[in-house]
C-alpha cells in the first residue's frame, strides 16, 4: 500500500507552491515535562504569503485547476479567511486571476488578511451579513457567469477540505516520516487541529496508507467529536475515490479525537487558549492564533500532564499568522 500511495502522490496533478520540507524542531518551553521530547512542525512556514496549512491543499487543488485549463480561481470564506489569502497568494505566483467572496461587511480599514488580500491586488466581494450557504451559492453563481462568458473558472470549495485537498496532508505524512528518520525520532505522537476536518483527514489517511508511522491525536476546535468524525470520514471517502486506495480501518481506530478543548466552538477563546497564545509566544518566540492553534497546544499539554502522551510529541502548527492581526 505504501508504494501505491507514494506512486499516486508523485504522478497526480500538482503545482509547486510549498517550501518543503517545512521545519521540524524541538520546543524549548516543555522542559518541565520530564517524560516527553516536544517538537513543532512549522506549517506556518510553508513559504507562500503568510504561510499555513492550506498551501499543501492548494498544491493539489490548483494542480487540477491548471490541468483542465482554468484561468480564474474563486474562493470563499469569512473576512479573515486564511484560505482566501493563501489562494490569492498562490494565484499571484501561478499567474492566475483570483476573486474572493466574503460573508461580512467590507470594513473601512483593512486589517489582517484583508490587508494582505489588497496588497495582492485581489478582487473581493463582500456580501454583508449572510451565512456560509448563501456565500457559497453566490460563489457558484459567479463562477457560472464567468463560464458563460467563456472564462474557464474553478471554485476552491469547502475551505479546501475536499478529497483532493486532503492529499496535501497525505503527502505531509511522508515528509514527516522522512524527517523523523533523518533526526532519529521514534514513536512520535502528532497533535493537530480539527476544524472542518481537512488536515485531520489527510493526516489520518496518509498515516494509514504509509503503515501508521505516527500516533495521531486530533483536537477539535469547532464541533463535537461525532460531528468531526463524520466530516473526516466524508473527506477520506472523497480521497479514496481519487486515489483508488481504500482505508480499511475506521477513523476511530486510526486516530484519537478529542472535543474537550473546543469551548464554545470556532473562533471562541477559552480561558486556557487565551493564556496559551501569550505563553507560547513568550516561551518559544513563535506566534499562534485563537481559531485553531492555541486550543491544540492546550490539549497537547493536558495529555502530557495526564500521562496520555509520552516520548516524542509534536505540535502541528497550521499557521493563521495573517488573521492574528485582526484578533486583538
Amino acid at each position: 500500500m505504501r508504494e501505491r500511495i507514494e506512486d499516486f502522490l508523485d504522478r497526480t496533478e500538482r503545482v509547486q507552491l510549498l517550501a518543503a520540507p517545512t521545519p521540524l524542531h524541538a520546543l524549548s518551553g516543555f522542559s518541565e515535562y520530564k517524560d516527553v521530547q516536544a517538537y513543532i512542525k512549522r506549517d506556518d512556514m510553508t513559504g507562500l504569503g503568510p504561510g499555513g496549512n492550506k498551501v499543501r491543499s492548494l498544491e493539489y487543488i490548483l494542480g487540477e485547476a491548471v490541468s483542465i485549463g482554468c484561468k480564474k480561481i474563486l474562493a470563499a470564506g469569512p473576512v479573515q479567511s486564511n484560505l482566501c489569502t493563501l489562494t490569492a497568494a498562490a494565484c499571484a505566483r501561478l499567474g492566475l486571476e483570483c476573486e474572493l467572496v466574503h460573508n461580512g461587511e467590507e470594513p473601512e480599514k483593512k486589517e489582517g488578511n484583508l490587508l494582505l488580500n489588497g496588497l495582492l491586488g485581489t478582487v473581493s466581494h463582500f456580501l454583508g451579513s449572510c451565512d456560509s450557504s448563501e456565500r457559497n451559492a453566490y460563489t457558484e453563481e459567479l463562477a457560472a457567469s464567468y463560464e458563460k462568458a467563456g472564462i474557464p473558472s474553478y471554485v476552491v470549495r469547502n475551505g479546501a477540505t475536499t478529497g483532493r485537498g486532503a492529499l496535501g496532508y497525505t503527502a505531509a505524512v511522508r515528509e514527516m516520516k522522512r524527517q523523523c528518520e533523518e533526526m532519529q525520532i521514534h514513536n512520535m505522537t502528532i497533535f493537530a487541529p480539527g476544524g472542518n476536518g481537512g488536515v485531520a483527514a489527510g493526516l489520518i489517511y496518509g498515516n494509514e496508507m504509509l503503515g501508521r508511522p505516527f500516533r495521531i491525536v486530533i483536537i477539535s476546535v469547532e464541533d463535537d467529536r461525532d460531528t468531526l468524525i463524520r466530516h473526516i470520514e466524508k473527506t477520506i471517502h472523497e480521497t479514496e475515490k481519487i486515489t483508488g486506495l481504500t482505508m480499511e480501518a475506521a477513523v476511530e481506530e486510526t486516530a484519537e479525537i478529542s472535543d474537550l478543548y473546543r469551548g464554545a466552538g470556532w473562533g471562541m477563546d477559552t480561558r486556557e487558549s487565551k493564556e496559551e497564545i501569550l505563553r507560547f509566544s513568550r516561551q518559544e518566540g513563535i506566534f499562534i492564533e485563537n481559531i485553531y492553534n492555541s486550543k491544540v497546544v492546550v490539549g497537547m499539554k493536558d495529555w502530557i500532564r495526564k500521562g496520555k502522551a509520552k516520548g516524542a510529541v509534536c505540535y502541528l502548527h497550521t499557521g493563521g499568522f495573517g488573521s492574528l492581526f485582526a484578533q486583538y
